[in-house]
C-alpha cells in the first residue's frame, strides 16, 4: 500500500466541528493505495469524483481512505470529518 499523491490541495476548512479537505487531484496509483487525511481523526463523508469512468470503492479506518478498485484512479473532490 502506497500513499496517494495529492496535487493542488486547498487549505483545510473548518465548518463548526467539521473539517473539510479539498484537492484538485488525488492520484491512487494502484488498488489498495491509501490517503491519510491530515488533521482528521474520523472521516464522515467522501465526495471524490473519478476523472475517468471506472468502478471503485473505498474502505475507511479513522482518517485513512483505502481505494478498492481493479487499478489505480485519479479523483477530485473533498473529504469531511472530525
Amino acid at each position: 500500500m502506497a500513499a496517494a499523491t495529492v496535487t493542488n490541495r486547498r487549505q483545510n476548512r473548518v465548518e463548526g466541528d467539521l473539517r473539510m479537505f479539498i484537492a484538485d487531484s488525488i492520484v491512487f496509483a494502484n488498488n489498495s493505495d491509501t490517503l491519510t487525511v491530515p488533521g482528521m481523526k474520523r472521516i464522515y463523508s467522501i465526495s471524490l469524483t473519478p476523472t475517468t469512468n471506472a468502478s471503485f470503492g473505498f474502505t475507511v479506518s479513522g482518517a485513512v481512505i483505502t481505494l478498492v478498485a481493479g487499478a489505480g484512479l485519479t479523483f477530485q473532490g473533498s473529504v469531511s470529518g472530525l
